[in-house]
């Protein structure tokens, strides 16, 4: 994003008076940069579907590698623009909106995992002090030891000018940005979907996102697809917490007994994982809101 705002500033004069001189294969040359940006999407889809293999269940560290993916997608589509010649200024209507709009609903997304990491904080720190209790008041901290009970928060997104008609009359260059922008909504609100689910313990986000993912046709979305439907949607730090709590609440909550040691190490877990998904989210969003707001502030400059 914020590659494709560079190029609009430094670039812009220069390409409203750049023509190729083979007129005849303006199309065929959209055609191949269009393949090549699928071709890194593809890659990047693959590399995931290699780390899904390492295990069939959810993680929050496979989530983080998940979010990792989306400055991926990201610079291929701004890559794809500058070998195109073709910068935001020169985009209709239509396509600059479904851009912005594009943006502005992934920020809603990161806000909905925020809160609900948020929230997933709160549980942990609530069974750390029941822990906590377990050698002065054993009998108090058995009654504190609950389970973590993930709470479905998602209320659906807004549909702020989705891409989803590719029109025959625009131009080759227009067309193949279009089209990527479809593949980069698609995957991008699916990466969200699946993070939101797994933060919340619920398919709802998952399931909409990926109906929006609709329009998506590289090969490998849908392997990659298949193989998240089959993780389930808790975590398995957060299962671990949960075993371990049932392990102290059963020993009857001797502060000094292997269990009560076990839930510690998994609570540790359980708050690195948190943390290091938490400065993800918080790194996506302020890159997507600075390139956003950088993007519209060169819109509003006088046009000399």
């Amino acid at each position: 994003m914020l590659l494709l705002l560079q190029t609009f500033n430094k670039h812009c004069s220069k390409f409203y008076n750049h023509h190729h001189s083979r007129h005849g294969n303006r199309a065929s040359f959209s055609v191949s940069l269009l393949q090549a940006f699928d071709a890194e999407v593809s890659s990047c889809l693959n590399q995931l579907l290699l780390l899904s293999s390492d295990s069939t269940t959810l993680s929050f560290h496979w989530l983080l590698q998940l979010l990792q993916a989306l400055p991926v997608l990201h610079r291929a589509f701004s890559k794809l623009v500058v070998d195109l010649d073709c910068p935001v200024a020169k985009w209709g209507a239509d396509l600059v909106d479904g851009y912005l709009n594009y943006s502005l609903n992934l920020l809603d997304l990161l806000n909905s995992v925020s809160f609900s990491l948020s929230q997933l904080g709160n549980s942990r720190l609530s069974l750390a002090y029941a822990l906590s209790l377990v050698r002065s008041s054993p009998l108090m901290a058995v009654a504190r030891l609950k389970p973590i009970v993930m709470k479905r928060n998602f209320v659906g997104l807004e549909n702020r000018g989705i891409v989803v008609d590719r029109k025959k009359s625009c131009s080759g260059e227009e067309w193949a940005i279009e089209s990527a922008l479809v593949t980069m909504m698609g995957i991008g609100y699916w990466v969200c979907g699946i993070v939101i689910s797994g933060c919340e313990g619920d398919s709802t986000a998952y399931l909409e996102m990926r109906r929006l993912a609709a329009g998506v046709t590289v090969p490998a979305f849908k392997e990659l697809d298949s193989v998240v439907s089959k993780k389930g949607n808790v975590p398995e730090e957060v299962k671990e917490v949960n075993c371990a709590a049932k392990e102290v609440v059963g020993s009857g909550g001797g502060g000094d007994g292997e269990a009560a040691e076990e839930m510690r190490r998994r609570l540790e877990r359980l708050e690195k994982a948190v943390e290091r998904l938490v400065q993800e989210v918080d790194g996506r969003f302020s890159e997507i809101l600075d390139g956003r707001s950088r993007l519209l502030d060169a819109f509003r400059q006088p046009k000399h």
